[in-house]
């Protein structure tokens, strides 16, 4: 096979499967005029990869038309910093590929998760908000994911703005004023705002900042932000800004960690799984009360037509019996009966009679009298208010009668139905 070997310039080398590298080193350092034993100074490379001295080209796994690199040993004490000679790419790849990470200040951490956005990592500036589990956020941030709907699966729990709390956060007083405009040593001396190590937000009762070396927690109720020092040491204070005592329940910590962490993921979760059951339950219910709807409605509306289907399917079941032997269907003892219209239509005889008086006072052409009338006063107020009030009265009389005729036309429907298929 045939083998190129570079370094400043491609030698072609030829060699079989079962020739080993020294030997491939000590022809090349041959056709270089290296001098004798300088193969031992010398190292090949195919992709990176050292060749061993003592394995064939076939161990190799070198293939005709390969190409290989050459390079020098370097050489050195060893223990001394130096290098050991047996050095190779692959070497410090397989050493730096297995550096463990650079530790991250816990403190620096804590400060950023109590002044930043959890969502969009920009400084936290009102308005703000949290949710249960206590983590804060800039409410545009949650907005803008909302309405994206690209709100991370680790935040899946924020389905709306119901589920946070807006925050009401009070500025940290601090020193120097809160210029930003300042510059050169004196600003920085001062401590003004511009400072990214600085809290943005602190304790109104207490003080304390917001920069997660304390404990803090949200009234749920008001979205106060207080710190747990507050709650313990000035609790007649606490009561006075938030308009009352507080339950243990309302109150929600600021950035959980370890076990009260978990313990509230697992409220989340309990709360979400209660909501969904919830729907699910009305949901059911509205479905049972559609089905009720349209069964009520389909046995209202049955009529002859029901009547007639289940008098065919007991005749189908009839011939299907007879042809099997098997066991008929057995039809209710109905009885038809009869029943004259007069028998079951009733009005009450009182608002009949009197339907029946103030149809015969007024007459059929009633409005037709009243136009009549106001005819020479047709410019007069008091005739077309006449005219209007008397149309009124007789329009209300006839719709009384009106209904009172429906009334006693459905009584009888429903008399004539209940006697023809003998319901009670």
């Amino acid at each position: 096979m045939q083998l190129f070997v570079r370094d400043s310039e491609t030698l072609v080398l030829d060699a079989c499967e079962q020739t080993t590298i020294a030997e491939l080193k000590a022809a090349y350092a041959a056709r270089k005029a290296y001098g004798i034993d300088a193969e031992q100074a010398l190292v090949l490379l195919h992709h990176s990869r050292q060749l061993q001295d003592n394995a064939t080209l076939a161990e190799a796994a070198l293939y005709n038309g390969a190409t290989l690199s050459v390079c020098s040993r370097l050489r050195g004490g060893g223990g001394d910093g130096g290098s050991t000679g047996a050095e190779s790419r692959s070497c410090y790849l397989e050493m730096y590929a297995q550096r463990k990470p650079d530790k991250v200040n816990p403190l620096e951490e804590l400060l950023a998760r109590s002044t930043r956005c959890r969502l969009s990592g920009e400084r936290l500036a009102p308005p703000c908000v949290a949710d249960e589990l206590g983590s804060l956020f800039n409410k545009e941030a949650v907005v803008h994911a909302l309405l994206n709907k690209t709100m991370p699966a680790a935040l899946s729990h924020i389905t709306s703005l119901k589920a946070v709390v807006n925050l009401k956060l009070e500025p940290a007083h601090k020193v120097g004023g809160s210029s930003s405009s300042s510059n050169g040593k004196n600003g920085k001396a001062n401590g003004s705002s511009s400072s990214s190590d600085a809290a943005d937000f602190q304790c109104p009762v207490t003080g304390l900042e917001l920069n997660g070396r304390f404990q803090f927690v949200i009234h749920r109720s008001t979205g106060q932000v207080l710190s747990e020092r507050a709650l313990r040491e000035a609790p007649a204070a606490v009561e006075e800004l938030l308009g009352g005592k507080w339950a243990a329940d309302d109150l929600v910590p600021v950035n959980p960690q370890g076990e009260e962490l978990e313990k509230r993921q697992q409220a989340v979760a309990a709360a979400a799984a209660a909501e969904r059951a919830k729907k699910k339950a009305k949901k059911a219910g509205k479905e049972k009360e559609r089905e009720k709807a349209a069964a009520s409605a389909a046995l209202d509306g049955a009529g002859v037509a029901g009547a007639e289907a289940l008098q065919a399917e007991a005749a189908k079941a009839a011939r299907r019996g007879a042809g099997s032997g098997s066991s008929q269907l057995v039809m209710p003892d109905i009885q038809f009966k009869e029943v004259k219209a007069d028998a079951i239509k009733y009005v009450d005889p009182a608002q009949r009679e009197a339907a029946q008086g103030m149809r015969a006072a007024l007459g059929a052409d009633y409005a037709v009298k009243l136009r009549a009338e106001a005819a020479p006063h047709t410019g007069s107020k008091l005739a077309r208010s006449k005219h209007q009030i008397g149309t009124l009265f007789a329009n209300a009389k006839l719709r009384e009668l009106e209904v009172l005729e429906n009334r006693a036309a459905g009584m009888k429907s429903k008399a004539e139905t209940a006697g023809k298929y003998g319901w009670r």
